[in-house]
């Protein structure tokens, strides 16, 4: 797929020197900024901590470890997100009182995040390919999915525009890049916008026929906040560093240069001890820095 504008993109990116090239965020624990902390202020690159949604630490000492990523970050100038809580947590839950659950803990996220200052927190979306099927079939069946999601995120969203933290809802199961921005547009908040996660994009063109990762990228367009960035070879959600599996990056920044916007790119790696060497195979292919 060729966006407008984009024609031959890698080349320019090369002619026109590394500062035209996107600088690249990351996604860490507490563990891994102690490591990679020079390495991100040096660049101001973004940042989004991933501490933060394991239920073991939201109703734990968490204020501990915000307070210390806090102290690591002093003189940090860059956009910090987290990543906000997501296991059994369905945004489209119909059973009110497991909506309210729900909501707690997304609450304890936006604490944290108004507590860290961060302007970002990922939340997951529910679209699976059953639930797309089904939306697709039956106006009623979108109404209500739509529905509940607004029930369960309306008053978090009017929280997030308070403390200034957009909600990103990321693809996990999505297979309609459509479908996905048409739930975010429905929240009518400038709070809500759309992550795009190109290995979990690639997962869903392989195993049930979506589109390619560049196709989610450029349908979110000007409501695309954020993306992580992980390879896989579609068998499974991998996490492998970009170029250690099968996903289309030439088409990906490709699609990224045809935007008029610089959305977040967090690389989003299982081994975060490598991340730099990601940093780099990115870097020499001109993509990003």
């Amino acid at each position: 797929m060729r966006w407008p504008g984009t024609s031959n993109p890698i080349s320019q990116m090369r002619n026109a020197g590394m500062n035209r090239m996107p600088t690249l965020g990351v996604a860490l624990l507490l563990a891994g900024l102690r490591v990679h902390r020079d390495w991100i202020l040096e660049d101001q690159r973004d940042l989004e901590m991933q501490d933060f949604f394991r239920q073991e630490v939201l109703d734990g000492d968490w204020r501990s470890i915000a307070k210390e990523t806090r102290s690591l970050l002093d003189g940090y100038s860059g956009r910090l997100g987290i990543h906000g809580p997501f296991w059994g947590l369905a945004l489209d839950n119909p059973d009110a009182a497991v909506r309210e659950a729900v909501r707690r803990r997304f609450r304890q996220g936006l604490d944290v995040a108004e507590e860290l200052g961060a302007t970002h927190m990922v939340l997951h979306s529910p679209i699976t390919p059953w639930r797309y099927r089904h939306v697709r079939a039956s106006g009623t069946a979108k109404k209500v999915l739509f529905d509940l999601v607004q029930e369960t995120l309306g008053e978090l969203l009017k929280r997030s525009e308070r403390i200034g933290c957009t909600l990103v809802i990321e693809n996990i199961e999505d297979i309609d890049p459509a479908l996905q921005l048409e739930l975010v547009r429905s929240l009518n908040s400038p709070a809500a916008r759309v992550s795009v996660d190109v290995g979990h994009a690639f997962c869903m063109h392989t195993m049930d026929s979506a589109p390619p990762p560049d196709y989610f990228v450029g349908i979110a367009g000007a409501d695309l906040e954020h993306l992580h960035l992980q390879d896989t070879d579609g068998y499974a959600d991998r996490h492998w560093l970009p170029g250690e599996g099968k996903v289309q990056w030439n088409a990906i920044f490709e699609t990224l240069r045809g935007l008029d916007h610089r959305p977040r790119l967090i690389l989003e790696v299982e081994d975060t001890t490598r991340v730099r060497l990601a940093a780099q195979w990115l870097e020499e292919r001109g993509f990003a820095r």
